[in-house]
């Protein structure tokens, strides 16, 4: 039987507020938010950072990045962020506008990606905001290692691999909120090994509301203690081999 494909709707950003009220001052971050897009837009000619059509940016990148955040407020204080593979921003320079009492931290190992987030969070005022540009395995062994209250990633890579790029960045009891698609079931299982090697807890996959998106949920994991001590391996190897268990 053929499953028929669910066609989701343009947003437009006027929908945004109305979809997240429990977000304070709308009309200051839709502002910021609007003026990033237009910021990414001009830059596409040189740095490219999104191959999402922007007819469906709105939605693709900004609410499910806000409703990642939403998400997270009910399991932690956000007070720290590391954004893993930031890329254009989502979610950590979304969440930087929405929560400029968080500190946040992009992780992105592209020069020019990393360059133009920092022209980006400057344009917008975030004060909040500091770039680190280097792998997650190179931050998980300087002075974001055990040290964020919650660390994020968007379409970075399979579970298994993904949770030692980011563990390493939360702090002892620290929350990690993990982007996945219509394979997180199945990445969930072949991820067991790297969480129990890595400290962490699976607290739950949580789906997106219907009207943000159809097929994105959020992994969540709790991190017991301190990172050990032979994560994360030297930069590729997560990638290459993926911690099982035979590692």
């Amino acid at each position: 039987m053929n499953v028929p494909e669910v066609v989701e709707e343009p947003m437009g950003w006027d929908a945004l507020p109305g979809l997240f009220p429990e977000f304070p001052e709308p009309g200051r971050w839709l502002e910021m938010l609007e003026r990033h897009a237009a910021l990414l837009a001009a830059a596409a000619p040189r740095v490219r950072v999104t191959s999402t059509p922007p007819g469906e940016w709105v939605r693709r990148h900004y609410a499910e990045s806000l409703e990642l955040l939403r998400i997270l407020l009910g399991r932690s204080r956000c007070e720290s962020l590391a954004d893993v593979g930031s890329g254009g921003g989502f979610p950590g320079l979304v969440i930087a506008a929405v929560r400029p009492e968080c500190e946040v931290h992009l992780v992105e190992p592209l020069r020019k990606r990393a360059s133009l987030l920092e022209e980006i969070a400057a344009a917008l005022g975030l004060t909040n905001v500091t770039v680190h540009a280097q792998r997650a395995e190179e931050a998980g062994r300087g002075p974001l290692r055990d040290s964020c209250a919650v660390v994020t990633a968007r379409a970075v890579a399979p579970l298994a691999e993904l949770l030692e790029y980011t563990s390493p960045l939360a702090r002892p009891r620290g929350l990690l909120a993990l982007a996945k698609g219509s394979a997180a079931e199945a990445e969930l299982g072949e991820a067991t090994a790297a969480a129990r090697a890595l400290g962490c807890s699976f607290r739950g996959l949580v789906a997106m509301r219907p009207e943000i998106s159809v097929n994105v949920s959020v992994a969540l994991f709790e991190k017991a203690g301190p990172t050990p001590e032979r994560y994360p391996r030297r930069p590729g190897m997560p990638g290459k081999r993926p911690i099982s268990g035979k590692s």
